[in-house]
């Protein structure tokens, strides 16, 4: 997924690099963003089909290959929707479309709550009764606690409820991720004609790298004012907390990048463009060397101080979107940001 995501962005910097002077028809901002953001949610459809699949074949016949093999199609699709997930307005709000992917945080458990309660249902469900249900079952963190959780052994992943239940909610995602999909594609029209977008992409952006300090390494690390607790963190059951914040910076990379660097060019200002470009290949550089969890790092100095590096270096990508690049562009903050309870 990661190494995709590179492909895609070392693609998307090559053309912005040619010169001008022989670009025929120099796309718009806005048009390089619709068209990267296309990319990424294609991707993310592509990886939960595949993760559907995986579930489908582990029921069939679960065996440890296809274990892991469902294991790492689970964690892929998670990156993809990370990758994406900067872009909070327009077909993603529908519905909360965002929260059916990725119920967090869970502050109560009730990812937890609704798996145990399906369980002990009666009978297991179908993709259409994933959908009629809560968002707290129906996405990528409810899958995480039937692969992960201490209260699911392999055997117990691999018996007729668990399974069908991860196979329904692994449909459920593939159908949703394609209809965004779809549906971005459909928003493209009013994308670009509407003039306006420009500013809440680049809001959308800034409201995402908030989220990522404040309340996804912020909070958990103990940072905001309370004390550090590990299961305010994505992806605390499975240890990929880190991965998932790695697979947003790339996501940054690839879909705002390009279009932030051609409106940096526009107005004249494009070292700002050139020193985002770099803080954010050195945060991703930071992120890559860190281990993939959050939660053991706490109790380790060495490991802690790794991610208060990280810390640092996204606080910096915060300061130089939302200040430096927004003050240039003139934009007014009166985007609604979520605190994400």
């Amino acid at each position: 997924m990661i190494a995709s995501l590179r492909r895609l962005s070392l693609l998307a910097c090559a053309l912005l690099a040619t010169p001008l002077s022989f670009a025929t028809d120099t796309p718009t901002p806005r048009e390089m963003w619709h068209g990267a953001v296309e990319l990424q949610y294609a991707e993310l459809s592509a990886a939960s089909e595949r993760l559907e699949a995986s579930a489908a074949r582990f029921c069939q016949g679960s065996d440890e290959a296809l274990r892991q093999r469902l294991e790492n199609d689970w964690l892929s699709a998670y990156q993809a929707w990370q990758a994406v997930r900067f872009i909070q307005f327009g077909p993603v709000e529908q519905n909360s479309r965002g929260w059916q992917l990725q119920f967090w945080p869970d502050r109560k458990n009730l990812v937890g709550s609704k798996v145990r309660g399906w369980l002990k249902a009666a009978e297991a469900p179908d993709a259409q009764d994933i959908a009629s249900d809560s968002v707290a079952i129906q996405g990528f963190p409810a899958l995480e606690y039937l692969l992960y959780d201490d209260a699911m052994d392999e055997q117990a992943l691999s018996g007729p409820k668990a399974c069908t239940l991860m196979h329904a909610i692994a449909t459920y995602l593939a159908d949703t991720t394609s209809a965004l999909h779809r549906d971005w594609q459909a928003f493209g029209e009013h994308y670009l004609d509407t003039a306006d977008y420009t500013e809440t992409t680049l809001a959308s952006a800034i409201q995402a790298l908030e989220i990522l300090e404040d309340k996804r390494l912020g909070e958990p690390m103990g940072l905001k004012g309370a004390p550090a607790n590990g299961y305010l963190a994505e992806a605390w059951r499975s240890g990929q907390t880190v991965r998932l914040v790695e697979s947003s910076l790339e996501g940054l990379r690839t879909g705002l990048l390009p279009g932030l660097t051609a409106l940096l060019r526009e107005a004249d200002a494009l070292p700002l463009a050139e020193a985002f470009r770099d803080q954010l290949d050195k945060t991703l550089v930071q992120a890559s060397e860190l281990p993939p969890g959050l939660v053991p790092s706490l109790e380790d100095e060495e490991a802690f101080r790794g991610l208060q590096s990280l810390y640092l270096d996204i606080s910096q990508l915060r300061h130089l979107l939302g200040n430096e690049i927004a003050g240039e562009l003139g934009l007014v903050r009166g985007f609604n940001s979520s605190d994400g309870d």
